[in-house]
């Protein structure tokens, strides 16, 4: 597909642009228009190329794109100026921190130190096989955040765990006594039958 422009010098008279938000036209004003006209010709090398100049729905007009793992080049120059000093600020820092700068202890801690997370607790609950031993359970956590052997954090957490498995329990309980009362039912609507 060739593109032809044909660009023509056109003259506005100036109270067109009277009141207008710009002050680039002079007192006469000359536009460039350029005008876009094509030329029927079937594309080079693909078929991907609509008439318009447009490629079609599902056809990326760059198909190799940018390959994975390229990097910026900035990054790259960045990197390469850094490579030989990095090691002598990265000992600065710890210097300085040493030293008692906060700000440069804050930042070692901030980037060489994994955010803390969620310990394992080791608690022996007791088993939890009915209601009456939910409210064991719970007792067992109090009891243990009372005397300091899990945060109240810890022991909000299991309380909640605790709380689900219940509801869990009796939906399950509700279940099988719904199960049992339909099994009678028809047990009875069959031996009634035979009378």
């Amino acid at each position: 597909m060739r593109f032809q422009a044909k660009i023509t010098r056109l003259s506005y008279p100036k109270k067109i642009f009277e009141g207008c938000s710009f002050s680039v036209m002079s007192s006469t004003a000359k536009m460039r228009k350029l005008t876009m006209t094509t030329e029927t010709e079937p594309p080079e090398n693909s078929g991907k190329l609509q008439a318009k100049g447009k490629y079609k729905k599902g056809y990326s007009g760059n198909p190799r794109g940018k390959p994975k793992g390229a990097r910026n080049k900035s990054t790259l120059a960045a990197e390469a100026l850094l490579e030989g000093s990095l090691e002598k600020i990265c000992k600065k820092v710890e210097e300085e921190a040493l030293n008692g700068n906060m700000q440069a202890a804050k930042m070692i801690l901030e980037r060489f130190l994994p955010p803390r997370k969620d310990r394992c607790i080791e608690i022996d609950l007791p088993s939890i096989d009915k209601f009456e031993d939910v409210l064991d359970a719970v007792g067992y956590i109090v009891n243990a955040v009372g005397k300091g052997e899990i945060t109240p954090s810890e022991g909000e957490l299991l309380a909640r765990m605790v709380e689900s498995y219940s509801k869990a329990l009796e939906a399950y309980q509700f279940e099988s006594r719904l199960k049992n009362l339909e099994e009678n039912l028809n047990n009875r609507s069959k031996h009634e039958a035979r009378k």
